[in-house]
């Protein structure tokens, strides 16, 4: 049984915006650099194309490079077992900022490795709740589905299988054979519509679900993206009236489309890897739920520890959970579990 608790004073996210605050500043159209691109070229003949600059804004000078050092912080102390102290800096991470969802997953283990599988849970409410089931890592799956395990909601672990395959099955086999073409009808229409550099959430659109986690940050991918589109912007600029910088423009644009695409397969397959991890460590726990269905019929109910809701105070509101919450919930999760007995089962 669960239940959500909001402060009255929370402010509601716009769930399209999540991921893009950080770089919604300081950004550059390709139009722009296009111009730049072609005036050099007409005066000077070269045929580069800087993009120190991109690479510059998208690797550190950013307005999001406090949050991008905690979630570093925070990994750090999580690797020395210094699971207290890693909470509490990734609950330094704001909502709706770009590493709020990693943040938050992370933390979700950070509670599971303290064997505080309440908590744990609360976390994998957020991350697959409706909002986000569809583009959050596998791993939150995983994690939902372990914790479940670990507190005999056998039930739960199947109904967590059940939504990994309806949410991320198709999502899935798009990147799977993304790794193996480089190139997707998704693609195709974020390199159409997009325009500024450096990339957002919002400039991938729906596209997000078909293409790698976090495409849009990789800055290669940028780099590329930016070469083809600022070529295929100054090829319009020139016309027929350079011949020459017309066909070196062209050489750069397909150069920039190859390299694009070897990118894209290159993040594709290493998703595509971690999804088979995945899936085996998921069909891994459905076998152990299986046999442990059987043995746990008979187990008496005075052998299982429940769990209580903490208390709340006057300036919260308290509901049930129906699976659809609101967009000021999220995060706000609180989970009371009936757990397994301690000392029968082996350690996993």
């Amino acid at each position: 049984m669960m239940k959500l608790v909001f402060a009255l004073s929370t402010i509601a996210i716009v769930v399209c915006g999540l991921h893009s605050q950080a770089m919604a500043a300081d950004r550059t159209s390709a139009s722009d650099w296009a111009k730049s691109w072609v005036k050099s070229l007409e005066s000077k003949g070269a045929s580069s194309f800087n993009t120190s600059s991109l690479e510059k804004k998208a690797l550190g000078s950013c307005s999001d490079c406090d949050n991008k050092a905690s979630l570093k912080k925070a990994r750090s102390q999580f690797a020395k077992g210094q699971f207290d102290e890693a909470i509490s800096t990734y609950n330094e991470i704001p909502r709706g900022n770009t590493y709020w969802l990693s943040a938050v997953e992370e933390k979700g283990w950070a509670y599971f490795r303290q064997e505080n599988y309440e908590k744990a849970l609360a976390q994998t409410k957020t991350l697959l709740a409706p909002q986000f089931a569809e583009v959050s890592n596998s791993e939150a799956f995983l994690l939902q589905s372990l914790t479940q395990l670990k507190i005999c909601d056998y039930k739960g672990v199947f109904e967590t299988h059940q939504i990994f395959k309806d949410k991320q099955k198709a999502r899935i086999m798009e990147v799977q054979n993304l790794a193996k073409a480089g190139w997707n009808d998704s693609l195709a229409q974020v390199l159409r519509k997009v325009d500024e550099f450096p990339l957002t959430l919002d400039d991938m659109g729906d596209s997000v679900q078909r293409l790698p986690l976090m495409i849009y940050k990789d800055v290669e991918f940028q780099k590329q993206a930016l070469r083809f589109k600022a070529s295929q912007r100054a090829m319009e600029l020139v016309g027929s009236d350079y011949p020459r910088v017309k066909a070196s423009l062209d050489k750069i644009n397909q150069e920039a489309f190859r390299a694009l695409k070897d990118r894209v397969q290159e993040l594709a397959q290493e998703e595509t890897n971690e999804n088979f991890k995945i899936i085996q460590k998921l069909n891994l726990v459905e076998v152990e739920a299986i046999q442990r269905v059987h043995t746990d019929m008979n187990m008496a109910e005075e052998l299982y520890k429940k769990g209580k809701f903490q208390e709340v105070t006057d300036d919260k509101l308290v509901f049930m959970d129906d699976g659809r919450p609101w967009i000021d919930e999220l995060d706000k999760f609180e989970v009371a579990a009936k757990t397994c007995a301690k000392g029968i089962r082996r350690k996993m």
